[in-house]
């Protein structure tokens, strides 16, 4: 009963401060063992990165970096120059240094409390945004900072899971399937593509990905079929993550 009210309230609040969603993902310790087990969360990283046209070489925002594995991810296919590690975790934080200085990157991590974002307007070369615009009460203010610190031209990959995969998403928590989101709220698509493009960003290519998140390997090579034969249309209302490739105008 403790979880579903738990999961009750994530769901239901109106608003809430970015150090409430660090204090979640601080809970969460075994963050990388649980997602080891997941298909759709290497998934992010993977079809970011075959659909995304990041110049090499790349001065990188990785917004809520987590344990570090996109910045890490991107970095070995030699789009990282440097990085900068942003979460609202000092646990996530941790272990991300540890990861990324085991790595040898070229790295600095910061904790975020707040808005604005401390970061000079054009800063970065590219923005890594995984899902996390549904962590944040205010993603519309979000976005637009995010416009704000990318260079003209730069290219957002922005991922966030479908609304139609809540209820999933609620139930694998209450059921300790998979880890809790934590405080979030997941965003439509006509809401979100509004506030990308009024924050000054241009979609130049957006999927709807992952039919099957977890499971046997013929499993998640079926789901990965399916997801070629059904079409975007029919993967745009059933697949677990949308993503989105921005770039600032």
């Amino acid at each position: 009963m403790k979880r579903i009210k738990e999961e009750y309230s994530y769901t239901h609040q109106k608003y809430w401060p970015f150090t409430d969603v660090g204090k979640f993902w601080d809970t969460v310790i075994d963050y990388d063992e649980i997602n080891k087990k997941a298909d759709s969360y290497s998934r992010r990283f993977v079809d970011g990165y075959n659909l995304s046209n990041i110049a090499d070489g790349s001065y990188i925002l990785d917004i809520c970096a987590r344990t570090g594995n996109g910045t890490l991810y991107f970095w070995q296919r030699e789009k990282v120059k440097k990085a900068l590690c942003a979460d609202f975790s000092d646990q996530m934080l941790k272990i991300c240094a540890s990861r990324l200085k085991e790595a040898g990157v070229l790295f600095e991590c910061l904790k975020v409390e707040s808005l604005p974002l401390v970061f000079k307007d054009g800063e970065f070369d590219a923005v890594l945004c995984f899902e996390t615009v549904e962590h944040i009460s205010n993603p519309g203010d979000f976005i637009k900072e995010l416009s704000r610190v990318i260079r003209l031209g730069g290219q957002m990959i922005l991922t966030t899971p479908n609304t139609s995969w809540g209820f999933i998403h609620t139930l694998s928590a209450i059921f300790n399937l998979h880890h809790s989101e934590g405080p979030h709220r997941f965003i439509g698509r006509k809401t979100l593509r509004k506030f990308v493009e009024e924050s000054g960003f241009k979609i130049i290519t957006e999927k709807t990905c992952v039919l099957v998140p977890a499971g046997p390997r013929f499993l998640i090579s079926l789901g990965a079929w399916l997801e070629k034969v059904i079409g975007n249309q029919a993967m745009s209302l059933f697949g677990l993550r949308r993503i989105f490739i921005c770039e600032k105008i």
